[in-house]
């Protein structure tokens, strides 16, 4: 056999001398590996053929149990967060209150997003959650995974499709939870941080079980887990910023805000701020509110996570399993107070009417207690009577139930089940309806209170979205041994599935209608159904090398079957040497929201051209500037109308959509050049193509009238005031002006829809080196290198026809990502290092926006001084400490940012604060 270890966590190979050193030391251990005289076959994440060879043609990483809890993450989301091929730039809980999905935590791979990556819990899906970011992305939510229950997290890093299905383009993150338990254990956690001011995390969890399932025939067991994030405003940490992200990034950081309550009036004749009668404090003459106290940086949260299994031995080759898993979620989000600014108009999209609204926001009348002028005012107002009314609970909730069989026919392995995931979340808050700027204006609403509870709950009602899902399904597969091969026995797995889904996403009655300020719709509401069959072959064709070949026909409801491939060869040299390598096709099935949406997201595309206006706009604000100061007013009006255009806008749903699909390659080796010290190197490369998104507007008008794009762009007739700013201008200059008129009234809407172009390529290395020590009274160290090598990251330009320039290196997508891990075990005790390495970025995303954040155009804009243009490369240090050394308890100390490093300068998107923070934990098992 070969003496190929287990794929460990990904770890950089910094250096040949580090290598080198591994090799020297493992070539001085003992063994202290027990010898083995019968072996079991194991199901790996990508394949559904048991095996015995840990690794496969396809690379899979794999964290267990202990080295989740050396990584200090609290949940599952801060343990995903430490791979290399993982985006930390994901949707997240904390801090997306703006989001469609707030309250959810999403995992992307490769920088291809959510939808290219598929989440597993015990090799099958779970419930999406229940609203879809932007309005359009399914996702799995994260955070509704307990910790505590995870046995492993396996993570296969190219193409599996093949295998597993839709959404598996840029990878699968298997979690794996405890097959059983027997006993009672609790366990719990505490994270604080040396700036008190950051919110602490507790967990506590219990765990039962029992029966064994050779002695009793049966194991049932459960877990439940707690979860708390407490939050932190600006109040409690802006003493901590540093001065450069208020001198540059954000120069009203930590200020008061002059739109406040009760409030400042605008003077009729100077439109100076006057503060409103009773104001007392006042700064700059004007009147002011500190907010620091209830503007959220980091969002509580409290979480109940639960699950259970049970195993029932029929006889000795059938078992009956179930599985059950509960989440309730719910993160405590804070809106700002609402707020109107003299002389501006409210505007928003109504996506269920397909019109634009709008409401002047109100003056005061004449004789309103607050309007001490002879004239109505306008008046920059905050409405602050009860604040509390503005905070809401983001809540969620989900389950998996499922049962299944299992068993073995004549040798060969079987297993059917079916189960049902369904998934709710609900985003409700408070916000003024279309009645609330008349009741100001009345005087109804009194500025600067005081108004009663019914008054404030009739003008601020509850609005928002609700959202919710299911899936039915049931799926069955065989695998086993079909004949004899010159280098072991052909393997075999064929299955098939059946599921049933549906989502609801809608918003309240009152956002349908248009009568909240600001607020687009939401409706979506379908069904469809889902089938698929599988067939994948392991073929080791003579002694060391192994081809696997698999083929997936999926068809979903109004869409063509697709068939997905994948082929796989495994070589083996030599005992210390493996060749491995696999080309697989992927796709994404366009979803519910992209297909079945009746309104889709909606809002304001700010600062456009309009071509069919723009000309005359520009010759407009030429003459008009040559008049009075009212007709340079107007110049300014009208060349905004043209080109600098506000468009409303929504995206919709298209049911004409083909699946994105995918290329993916992987070549690689892995070489155990001496005992206990194992290097694994591959490289991979995916394409993805007919992504699905919407076009640019820009693209939309410059082909407005030409076919597929003659419906999306609405215009309103010519207004008296455009005719008659070329009235003016012919007056002012009848030459320039001879044939000055305007060729299209001003754009009303726009429907834009989701469409499938472009495309992206990514590719990179990851490098994975483990290495062991033992030498009896000295213990164990385990040492290792964990990285992903960026290669390229690029868009294709559409109207071009060509790749844009590579990404990488460029804000948010650096080149090197890597964790080097250092640990010691001996007797009770275990202790290690990790760090965690991010190689330097620049500020600007792409060459599209060189010409501000490029290093030059930052020196010149922001004068950042000694500052960098750019994000250094930043080295967090990690320390882990566990004592085992009392029957049944353990107890654990994580230090994450164990020197106390502050993230390098980021002058783009500012200073995020980043502790020193202490975990202590326990676990006891009776």
């Amino acid at each position: 056999m070969s003496r190929l270890i287990p794929k460990q966590p990904k770890l950089l190979l910094t250096s040949v001398a580090v290598a080198s050193s591994l090799s020297c030391a493992a070539a001085m251990a003992q063994s202290d590996v027990p010898a083995t005289t019968q072996l079991e076959r194991v199901e790996v994440t990508g394949s559904n053929i048991k095996r015995l060879a840990s690794e496969t043609a396809s690379p899979v990483q794999v964290y267990n149990r202990d080295e989740i809890r050396r990584t200090g993450g609290t949940t599952v989301r801060q343990v995903l967060d430490t791979l290399t091929a993982t985006t930390s730039n994901e949707l997240r809980d904390d801090g997306n209150n703006s989001s469609f999905a707030s309250g959810a935590t999403g995992v992307s791979m490769r920088g291809l997003g959510k939808g290219a990556t598929l989440v597993l819990l015990n090799g099958r899906r779970v419930a999406n959650y229940g609203l879809a970011d932007g309005a359009k992305d399914t996702f799995v939510n994260i955070d509704s995974i307990p910790s505590d229950v995870v046995e492993r997290i396996e993570v296969l890093k190219d193409g599996a499709s093949a295998i597993y299905g839709s959404d598996a383009m840029a990878g699968v993150i298997n979690i794996i939870t405890r097959r059983s338990y027997n006993g009672v254990g609790v366990s719990a956690s505490y994270v604080y941080n040396d700036n008190p001011s950051v919110g602490d995390q507790k967990t506590a969890s219990i765990v039962a079980g029992y029966g064994d399932l050779e002695r009793d025939r049966f194991n049932i067991f459960g877990n439940i887990e707690a979860y708390r994030r407490e939050g932190y405003t600006v109040a409690d940490v802006k003493d901590s910023y540093p001065a450069w992200h208020k001198g540059i990034v954000s120069p009203s950081f930590g200020d008061p805000s002059v739109t406040s309550f009760p409030g400042n009036l605008r003077n009729p004749t100077t439109n100076a701020r006057v503060p409103v009668a009773g104001c007392s404090t006042i700064s700059a003459g004007a009147c002011v509110t500190d907010l620091n106290g209830i503007n959220p940086l980091s969002d509580p949260a409290h979480r109940i996570n639960l699950f259970t299994g049970a195993r029932f031995k029929i006889n000795e080759d059938i078992q009956a399993f179930a599985e059950l898993s509960y989440s309730k979620t719910t993160t405590e989000y804070y809106n700002l107070p609402m707020t109107i600014a003299s002389g501006a108009t409210s505007r928003w999209y109504d996506g269920y009417n397909k019109v634009a609204q709008s409401v002047p926001n109100p003056r005061l009348a004449v004789g309103n207690p607050a309007n001490p002028f002879a004239v109505p005012v306008g008046i920059d107002y905050r409405f602050m009577d009860d604040p509390s009314i503005f905070g809401y609970d983001n809540d969620a909730s989900q389950y998996r139930a499922m049962v299944g069989l299992q068993g073995n026919f004549r040798g060969y392995d079987w297993e059917v089940a079916g189960g049902r995931v369904n998934a709710k979340a609900d985003k409700l808050s408070r916000w003024g309806s279309r009645d609330l700027f008349a009741a100001v204006a009345s005087g109804e609403y009194k500025i600067g209170g005081p108004n009663s509870k019914e008054l404030l709950d009739k003008y601020f009602p509850i609005q928002g979205s609700n959202g919710k899902n299911h899936q039915n399904w049931v799926d069955a597969k065989v695998s086993g041994e079909i004949a004899q091969l010159p280098g072991g026995p052909l393997a075999f797995a064929v299955g098939a599935e059946h599921r049933e889904e549906a989502v609801s996403i809608i918003s309240t009655q009152n956002v349908l209608r248009a009568e909240i300020i600001g607020r687009g719709s939401v409706l979506i509401d379908g069904d469809r159904k889902l089938d698929a069959a599988f067939l994948e072959l392991n073929a080791p064709v003579f002694k060391g090398l192994e081809l696997n070949g698999a083929l997936r026909w999926d068809k979903a409801s109004g869409f063509d079957g697709r068939v997905s491939p994948k082929f796989g060869v495994r070589y083996e040299v030599m005992p210390q040497l493996l060749l491995r390598g696999t080309v697989a096709g992927g796709f994404r099935a366009p979803n519910i929201p992209e297909t079945l949406g009746q309104v889709g997201v909606t809002g304001f595309f700010n600062n456009t051209v309009d071509p069919r206006r723009c000309e005359t706009a520009t010759a407009l604000r030429s003459i008009l500037q040559k008049g009075t100061a009212a007709d340079r007013s107007d110049a300014t009006t009208a060349f905004n109308s043209g080109c600098l255009a506000s468009l409303p806008a929504m995206i919709s749903a298209n049911p004409n959509l083909k699946p994105e699909t995918s290329k993916s390659l992987t070549v690689g080796f892995v070489f155990e050049p001496v005992k206990n010290l194992s290097l694994a190197v591959d490289y991979f490369k995916i394409e993805r193509k007919n992504e699905i998104s919407s076009r640019d507007p820009a693209y939309v008008l410059e082909r407005e009238g030409t076919a597929g794009y003659e419906s999306m762009i609405s215009r309103g007739a010519l207004t008296d005031q455009e005719q008659a700013w070329v009235t003016r201008a012919k007056a002012l200059d009848p030459v320039a002006a001879a044939n000055l008129n305007w060729q299209a009234g001003q754009i009303t809407s726009l429907l834009l829809q989701y469409e499938n172009f472009g495309k992206t390529e990514t590719s990179g290395v990851d490098i994975d080196v483990k290495g062991r020590v033992s030498s009896g009274e000295f213990g164990t160290l385990n040492l290792g290198v964990a990285a992903t090598y960026a290669l390229t990251y690029k868009p294709w330009d559409i109207d071009a026809g060509e790749w844009r320039p590579n990404q990488v290196s460029k804000y948010t997508n650096p080149r090197l990502k890597a964790v080097f891990s250092a640990y010691w075990t001996k007797g009770p005790w275990t202790t290690g290092l990790r760090f965690n390495y991010t190689s330097k970025t620049s500020l600007n995303y792409d060459e599209t926006d060189e010409s501000a954040w490029g290093e030059a155009a930052c020196r010149t804009r922001l004068n950042p001084g000694s500052l960098p243009c750019f994000i250094d490369e930043d080295l967090r240090t990690d320390f882990s400490l566990a004592y085992t050394g009392i029957k049944n308890l353990r107890l654990s100390l994580n230090i994450n940012n164990l020197m106390g490093d502050e993230r390098p300068v980021n002058l783009r998107g500012g200073y995020s604060i980043r502790p020193r923070a202490f975990k202590v934990g326990a676990s006891y098992e009776f």
